[in-house]
């Protein structure tokens, strides 16, 4: 494909968990391929599981780019991160909370995710059925576990349900999206004044490098931001499109629940087959020209990705195509990243996913979709698709959640 005859992307989507036809061509015959945003802005697709993995590990694609433009008037006002966007900078932050959040601390408070997994599910059998799934657990459960990770109090938690609200009405507007993010470094930045003596924060603020070096106060309110921005809606959006799937495949539900699958490799499944991104996640310019997979980017050029064509690339899935929760091989998706980006709360993620699964199957025996999975309508972020509403139900017969 050349420049002038390359495709507008994103491509519309007939069925969130299958791709396109043009980005199943593309992914098989041209893993790097030139598009078009729908602003008329050329930029460059990358689909193939290696070359994928290559973008999200190689300093060469960079984000600092979108950074700074988010954080100029009209971008949204809020600059994901941009004080650690620069290798050195990054990796060093990476290096103090890396010695806090990690698969060690994720198992610490796998008791604590679990109650909370288990209260919510309580609440949904007490109320009883049909519920939407989004609304009453997907969006709910993540700022549950958030909140108690950092020991929000009480009159600080109004705050971040008003983030939360925000981002899930922001859609496609960059603006409203922004207008979210500040409301949540405002919190962010009282809840780090305060000094809690719980949670996660007092670990983070007495960690110390090699050299005696800390996390400033404000890195420790960026800290709070960018980790909340990669748990909640990751996490929300993982739940609503992981339960639609096993809706669409009542074969996977009935052996997860029979205790047929164990849930940690369910969940790997899950996160390969269960994607719908809408691509500019993991947006990045080059910072120099890339050959990546035999074609050359040229630097400055704006750079996009497909997990969800990368999670089906044959040469690294067999029966890519198909949901099988016995699968359950971490190597099959790039979901958390690759490399030195790779995502600092994977485990946690991890541990919120196995627990609030485990615990909708166990507390809802007969867990269904009140409407057929196809009359499911599909909402938006700016990152992901997902069920704009999930009414589910189930068999009401009360069981303990936990």
């Amino acid at each position: 494909m050349t420049r002038a005859d390359a495709a507008t992307y994103p491509f519309p989507v007939r069925c969130p968990f299958t791709l396109p036809d043009e980005l199943e061509r593309l992914s098989r015959e041209e893993p790097v391929a030139p598009v078009r945003l729908p602003t008329g802005a050329p930029a460059w697709l990358v689909s193939g599981h290696e070359q994928v993995r290559t973008v999200l590990a190689d300093e060469r694609f960079s984000r600092r780019p979108a950074r700074e433009r988010a954080a100029k008037p009209g971008g949204g006002g809020f600059d994901f991160g941009l004080a650690i966007a620069d290798p050195a900078d990054h990796e060093r932050w990476r290096r103090l909370v890396g010695q806090v959040l990690n698969p060690r601390h994720a198992e610490s408070v796998r008791p604590a995710v679990r109650e909370l997994a288990g209260a919510a599910v309580g609440r949904l059998a007490d109320r009883g059925g049909p519920v939407d799934f989004m609304a009453e657990f997907a969006f709910r459960l993540p700022l549950d576990v958030l909140c108690a990770l950092y020991a929000v109090p009480a009159d600080l938690r109004p705050a971040f349900d008003a983030w939360a609200a925000g981002l899930r009405g922001a859609a496609g507007s960059m603006e409203a999206f922004g207008a979210a993010m500040r409301t949540l470094h405002d919190a962010a930045r009282e809840l780090v004044a305060r000094k809690p003596a719980d949670g996660v924060l007092p670990a983070l603020a007495e960690v110390r490098g090699p050299d005696g070096d800390r996390l400033s106060e404000t890195e420790l309110v960026s800290t709070v931001v960018l980790l909340s921005i990669a748990g909640y809606e990751t996490g929300a959006v993982q739940f609503g499109n992981g339960l639609l799937a096993l809706f669409q495949h009542p074969d996977q539900l009935a052996r997860l629940a029979a205790g047929e699958v164990d849930i940690a490799a369910a969940v790997e499944e899950v996160l390969r087959y269960a994607q719908a991104g809408t691509g500019f996640a993991g947006m990045t310019y080059t910072s120099a020209d890339v050959d990546l997979g035999g074609t050359t980017i040229p630097a400055h050029a704006q750079v996009l990705i497909s997990l969800d064509a990368a999670g089906r690339d044959p040469g690294r899935v067999e029966r890519p195509h198909e949901f099988d929760l016995a699968r359950g091989a971490a190597g099959g998706h790039l979901s958390f990243g690759s490399g030195r980006h790779y995502c600092l709360g994977a485990p946690l993620a991890r541990v919120e996913l196995q627990e609030g699964f485990a615990a909708l199957v166990r507390g809802l025996p007969g867990l269904r979709a009140a409407v057929r999975p196809d009359e499911v309508v599909m909402g938006r972020t700016m990152f992901s698709f997902y069920p704009a509403e999930l009414p589910t139900t189930w068999a009401f017969e009360r069981t303990d959640a936990r």
